[in-house]
């Protein structure tokens, strides 16, 4: 979830989409998503998702976790924007890569943080922490080795990482 103002927004993992609820009304209604599984950009109702798992906002776009498109997703919160794909290609193309937009690869990422103009991925199933540029759209390994582990340091090492929010308040 992501509060912005006197909304928040949730992203559901299960129907592919993402939903807002406005916290002065009570009423919740899909912000993005067509409900349809894969990776589609466009308008925010046109666009689809394969099961957004993380969320963070910076006051204007919301970041995803798009976590069975392995891709790192921005979503407009202005109810006419659009949804844009900035690391990521489709189901299925995964794997560990560090590189620019269409050339870097995730495998399931589900945390998303931001901190000081950079979004921080728990890539999960490539036991690391990867920092994305949303300027240049580069993805770069931030932490971990890519072994499972829970070793500290320099050569840190994690087991399927998953939520960020809190830890990121420490760097």
């Amino acid at each position: 979830i992501a509060l912005v103002g006197d909304t928040l927004f949730i992203a559901m993992a299960g129907c592919h989409q993402i939903w807002r609820l406005d916290i002065g009304t009570g009423i919740i209604q899909p912000h993005a998503g067509s409900g349809r599984e894969a990776l589609y950009d466009g308008h925010l109702l046109r666009a689809a998702f394969a099961q957004p798992s993380g969320i963070a906002s910076d006051g204007r776009k919301l970041y995803i976790a798009d976590s069975e498109a392995s891709a790192v997703r921005t979503v407009d919160i202005d109810p006419a924007g659009r949804v844009d794909t900035l690391v990521g290609v489709d189901l299925f193309e995964f794997g560990d890569r560090d590189g620019r937009a269409g050339h870097a690869r995730l495998q399931h990422p589900v945390g998303i943080a931001l901190h000081d103009g950079l979004i921080y991925v728990a890539d999960t199933y490539n036991n690391k922490i990867k920092v994305i540029s949303p300027s240049d759209r580069s993805c770069t390994t931030f932490l971990g080795t890519g072994s499972p582990g829970k070793d500290d340091g320099s050569n840190a090492t994690f087991d399927e990482p998953g939520g960020l929010a809190a830890a990121l308040g420490n760097l």
